[in-house]
């Protein structure tokens, strides 16, 4: 059967499980599984570790997971990291369909979620099978509008 949603909106079940009496656990839960990774613990049996004790649900592991990195890889990603005002005059590479997903999921109100290395990522789950939805023309031109306040040289689109 084909998929046939129109929006990159919340979850059904979204408003309970990230309800914000629910954050401090989902917090925790993101800390302790930095902690693991940090030590070297397999991805997979950490999760398990973290979310049993914390009692989550398949999504929010996801969600947990998602906004997690071990200190090696938060430190890697601030030295890598370039202020904005350097895109002046360059060329922006740009993951294309994590980007618009975002984006898109934004403008769904669908859930978004800082991640502890300060980037935003979504819980739209696409897994290469994009399609268009209401929200693909008013995201492209939200983020064209902010890619023309950087004034890039040039921006190549990676889909």
């Amino acid at each position: 059967m084909p998929d046939t949603r129109r929006h990159r909106g919340p979850h059904p079940e979204d408003a309970g499980l990230f309800a914000p009496a629910v954050w401090p656990a989902l917090r925790a839960a993101v800390a302790d599984l930095s902690w693991l990774l940090s030590r070297g613990y397999a991805e997979n049996s950490a999760l398990k570790l973290v979310g049993d004790r914390f009692q989550l649900t398949e999504r929010q592991r996801i969600a947990v997971m998602r906004s997690t990195c071990s200190d090696q890889a938060l430190e890697h990603r601030h030295q890598t990291q370039l202020p904005a005002e350097r895109l002046a005059g360059e060329r922006l590479d740009i993951d294309g369909f994590n980007v618009l997903t975002t984006v898109e999921a934004a403008l769904a109100q669908g859930v978004l979620l800082g991640g502890r290395d300060g980037c935003v990522r979504d819980m739209a789950s696409m897994h290469g099978s994009y399609r268009k939805v209401d929200e693909t023309e008013p995201a492209l031109t939200l983020v064209g509008e902010v890619l023309n306040e950087f004034r890039p040289a040039e921006c190549r689109w990676y889909l």
